[in-house]
């Protein structure tokens, strides 16, 4: 039995997005990021959903997330995109996982392991080109790449690095990068190697510049969506998931009445607050308070009082709501939006943190298009609404 309060992801919308991406990233393979549960979306359903649009490979932060895919039944490759730790090891040839080569002992640990396990892993050489993250110093790559290839056990198939400016306005300390990384890949080259994935472009790289794009890119938030920088060019994707919930309770309200916690908001004058069951233990975020609007009736109303762990309270003045009634926190009602990036705004961060602070204990709901209007409303009976 699930919740009043659900985050709606709209398939037809992801799949358009990857379609997208990928046309655009051509001839460029594309390694799909869906770490932190696809930024929120859901991570084994958005990485199905990715497999079945073509990707060529998933990019996950830990070993727990790997894991979790391969238990779900998903074969692709699977890279992390964290460097791996010794203890680790065992997991990343039991469940056939592409580890980040950063460190020789580390790596011959998971050599070791792999043959224990009588697998050979494929493994990609991170560069650090300026990030400062993590990965092999450029004047170092090759050598490390060199002592790499003599661990049996092991198959290298990657050499990558990390933009760490390209959705910014200036575009020089990006070059940078690109330059050291285009010398290390000559250099392998010139040493024979020949590496079928070289990969360095997130979304905002892989958007703005054609030379990063190599044999591979690594999109994120374009997938779900978002523009990774305020510049063109853009792509036209869409956002894939809305954030609703439902009228709960309703208050009348009079003239000085303190509403919440503390009593941060007072009435100027007789209104009605509503009450909608979503809060900071949602991801909802207390730091949203005094800030946030949502939409009823397809208009926007704000957020009063403190953000509660699992409430918020929300003035409608004297529209005549009733119970039961849909709340957009974020997505679309009517002819209004709210989308991640505008609440990224009202808690000066960014729309990836919004997205991926989302709670578990959300349930997703995943829907075709215009079908997220009709399951929010047999979700509403479901609960007793």
């Amino acid at each position: 039995m699930m919740r009043a309060t659900i985050a709606v992801v709209d398939i037809d919308r992801l799949r358009a997005n990857f379609r997208l991406v990928r046309r655009h990233a051509e001839p460029a393979e594309v390694l799909a990021v869906v770490k932190a549960e696809a930024y929120g979306h859901g991570l084994v359903e958005c990485a199905e959903i990715f497999r079945q649009e073509g990707a060529a490979m998933l990019g996950v932060a830990y070993v727990q997330e790997g894991i979790q895919l391969r238990q779900a039944g998903n074969p692709l490759p699977i890279v992390v995109l964290t460097p791996p730790q010794p203890d680790e090891a065992h997991l990343y040839a039991r469940f056939q996982l592409q580890p980040l080569a950063c460190s020789l002992p580390v790596m011959e640990t998971i050599a070791w392991e792999a043959r224990r396990h009588g697998v050979r892993l494929e493994v990609h050489v991170a560069v650090d080109t300026g990030m400062r993250r993590e990965g092999i110093e450029p004047a170092f790559a090759l050598e490390f790449l060199q002592r790499l290839s003599e661990l049996e056990g092991l198959q290298i198939v990657g050499l990558c690095t990390h933009f760490a400016t390209a959705d910014e306005p200036d575009p020089s300390f990006f070059w940078e990068q690109w330059r050291r990384f285009r010398e290390t890949v000559q250099q392998v080259e010139t040493a024979g190697y020949r590496i079928p994935y070289v990969h360095a472009a997130n979304s905002a790289a892989m958007m703005r510049f054609f030379e990063a794009r190599w044999t591979m890119v690594r999109p994120g938030i374009a997938l779900y969506g978002y523009q990774p920088w305020d510049g063109g060019p853009r792509l036209p994707v869409q956002p894939v998931l809305q954030l609703k919930s439902r009228i709960v309770d309703i208050r009348y309200v009079r003239p000085g009445e303190g509403v919440g916690y503390h009593r941060l908001y007072r009435a100027q004058q007789e209104t009605t607050i509503v009450t909608v069951p979503i809060g900071y233990g949602d991801g909802y975020r207390y730091s949203l308070t005094g800030r946030a609007e949502c939409l009823i009736r397809g208009r926007r109303f704000p957020v009063v009082g403190s953000v509660c762990m699992d409430e918020i309270m929300v003035d409608v003045g004297h529209e005549p709501v009733e119970l039961g009634e849909e709340v957009v926190l974020l997505g679309e009602q009517g002819g209004e939006a709210i989308w991640a990036d505008e609440i990224a705004c009202w808690l000066r961060t960014i729309p990836y943190e919004v997205l991926a602070g989302l709670s578990s204990r959300i349930p997703r709901l995943y829907v075709y298009g215009q079908d997220a209007d009709v399951r929010h409303q047999l979700q509403g009976s479901l609960t007793g609404i």
